[in-house]
This record gives structure tokens, C-alpha cells and sequence, in this order.
């Protein structure tokens, strides 16, 4: 019996990774998601993260319900000295917990999917970004505060792991103020 199960088990590990399907959080609730986040980490196999991962540090997202089934994203951060906020609209797709996005600052298209929450403290957040023929994945961890417990960290960490990101490429960022953009 076990060794069914245990086919099973590997059979669907297998269709998930052959057919690029990213589990989303089970009942996801879109009101008890939005609000602020930190993020606390990320992890890609993009050259444009791996080599200048030691670049980033701690920023903030807001996320709120816009118009038109969108969500409205703000991401507060530091770049090159000064913080900027970018706006991403999000939309909603037709399952819960996952949204898509186009950037024209980078041109890429991405799908988001919020694959694991308790809402009130973590997030794991699983991006897939196409540009052209490149795919390549970001993950990052949310979270309410800027610490987490160890237990979430090891979470992210083995996540990232299993959807095949190398271990040098998994970031964690140390505490730090919030920045205030300047308005323009």
C-alpha cells in the first residue's frame, strides 16, 4: 500500500513540474491578503537576480482591490541610493490566489500565485516571468512584520529548493527602516 501511495505521490510531483502548474493557498481569501507586506526574501534563477542578489534589501509591498478586477501593487524600495515606488497592476485570473502582470519597465510577463498564507504573518509568493523565450522564477517570502520565525524561513528555504532554485540563490534580508519616496 505504501509503495501506491508513494507512486502516486511522485507521479503528481512529476506532472507538476512537467506541466509548469504552481499550487495556489486552498480558500484564498483576496480581503484578508491585501494590506502591507515586507519582503522578507527572494530566490530566482534570473541572471538579473543572481548576479546582483547582494543588491537587494528589505522593501515593503501594498496591495489593494483597484477597479476592473485588478490589484492595485506598491512596491517601496531602495535603488541606487533612492526610494522608489513602482506600481503593479495586478489581475485577477480565474482561480483564486493567482494573478497576472505585464511590465513595461522590463517588458516581461509575469504569473503570480500566492501558494502558501496564514495571512497574519507569512506569505509564499511564486512568480514565473516570460520574456520572450526566457522563463525564469522569483519566489519570495512575505511578511506582516520584518521577522519571521525560524520555522517560516526554513519554509521558504525548502520551497525555493524544491522548485529547483540553488541554494546560493535564496536571499534573506536583515531588518531594516522603512524608506519615505520624495514626491516628484
Amino acid at each position: 500500500m505504501s509503495k501506491v501511495v508513494l507512486c502516486a505521490a511522485l507521479a503528481l510531483l512529476c506532472t507538476v513540474v512537467v506541466y509548469g502548474e504552481i499550487q495556489v493557498q486552498s480558500n484564498f481569501n483576496l480581503n484578508q491578503f491585501i494590506g502591507k507586506w515586507y519582503i522578507i526574501g527572494m530566490a530566482s534563477d534570473a541572471r538579473w537576480f543572481t548576479t546582483r542578489k547582494e543588491k537587494f534589501t528589505m522593501s515593503t509591498i501594498l496591495m489593494k482591490p483597484a477597479e476592473n478586477d485588478k490589484v492595485e501593487t506598491v512596491l517601496t524600495k531602495v535603488s541606487r541610493g533612492k526610494c522608489l515606488q513602482i506600481i503593479f497592476p495586478y489581475r485577477m485570473t480565474g482561480q483564486e490566489g493567482q494573478f497576472v502582470f505585464h511590465s513595461d519597465r522590463w517588458n516581461n510577463d509575469h504569473d503570480v500565485y500566492v501558494t502558501e498564507t496564514n495571512y497574519d504573518e507569512y506569505a509564499l509568493i511564486h512568480n514565473t516571468i516570460t520574456k520572450g523565450p526566457e522563463v525564469t522564477t522569483l519566489v519570495k517570502l512575505y511578511g506582516r512584520d520584518q521577522e519571521l520565525r525560524p520555522e517560516i524561513l526554513e519554509k521558504f528555504r525548502q520551497y525555493c529548493l524544491a522548485h529547483g532554485l540553488e541554494e546560493e540563490n535564496i536571499v534573506t534580508f536583515a531588518k531594516r527602516d522603512e524608506c519615505q519616496p520624495t514626491p516628484a
